[in-house]
């Protein structure tokens, strides 16, 4: 019944943004032991966290960018990536940097953004961050991927279930991050706040007013406000 009423939820979204939030949101409080998730892109050889839970999830996503190696990479060639305990010696370069977000066990799952047809422009994984080692069991681990599966379908029937059609909207939702990052820097300046409470307090109000997260950073970076007369929200 719980899948069933995801699967509700994921497919009730009528573009790639409401999927992909219901997706990481779906993470965080399904899969047993996720404290904060993330979902990457790749296109054209560039990588993009399109949507992060908190601002610890961005910045592990940022993390193996930099260091070009990482479960959430290798999730975007791979079904499952699963690191029960960091460092890991998959990955040198990362080494222990995640420890210093508390991030000690990740599991990423690749997206499939072509319905089964071949390959599309754009890859994509669910990241799913822990904060302790040995966080993810079997069970979580099996939770995850059919919260993946879904959230492939879903994706897809918003692409009109057509790759071109998909692509053509991930394409849209690509730039969202940037205006999100403005946003936070706002917010952290005016309140004195760090960059994971200034990205939760966009996450809340969002929720709150039923508004697309994209759609209310927008509003904050050109009006100054997020809710009504309130510069605090």
């Amino acid at each position: 019944m719980a899948f069933a009423q995801l699967a509700r939820r994921l497919l009730e979204s009528d573009d790639v943004e409401g999927v992909l939030t219901r997706a990481a949101e779906a993470a965080v409080t399904d899969i047993p032991g996720c404290a904060m998730s993330s979902i990457t892109f790749r296109e054209d050889g560039s990588l993009r966290t399109v949507l992060a839970t908190h601002e610890g999830a961005f910045a592990a996503d940022q993390l193996q960018y930099q260091a070009e190696e990482g479960p959430c990479l290798v999730a975007l060639e791979e079904p499952i990536v699963h690191s029960p305990s960091l460092p890991d010696p998959r990955w040198p370069t990362l080494g222990t940097r995640p420890l210093d977000l508390g991030v000690h066990a990740v599991v990423s799952y690749g997206l499939d953004l072509g319905g089964g047809a071949p390959r599309t422009p754009i890859a994509g994984s669910l990241n799913a961050y822990a904060l302790a080692p040995g966080a993810f069991d079997d069970e979580a681990i099996e939770v995850g991927l059919i919260l993946a599966v879904h959230t492939s379908m879903a994706l897809c029937a918003v692409g009109g279930r057509e790759p071109a059609g998909l692509v053509a909207r991930l394409y849209d939702a690509l730039p969202s991050r940037d205006v999100i990052g403005l946003a936070e820097g706002i917010l952290m300046e005016r309140s004195n706040i760090t960059a994971e409470a200034a990205f939760d307090v966009l996450r809340r109000t969002s929720g709150r007013l039923g508004v697309k997260l994209r759609d209310l950073a927008g509003r904050l970076v050109e009006t100054g406000r997020l809710d009504g007369g309130d510069r605090t929200a």
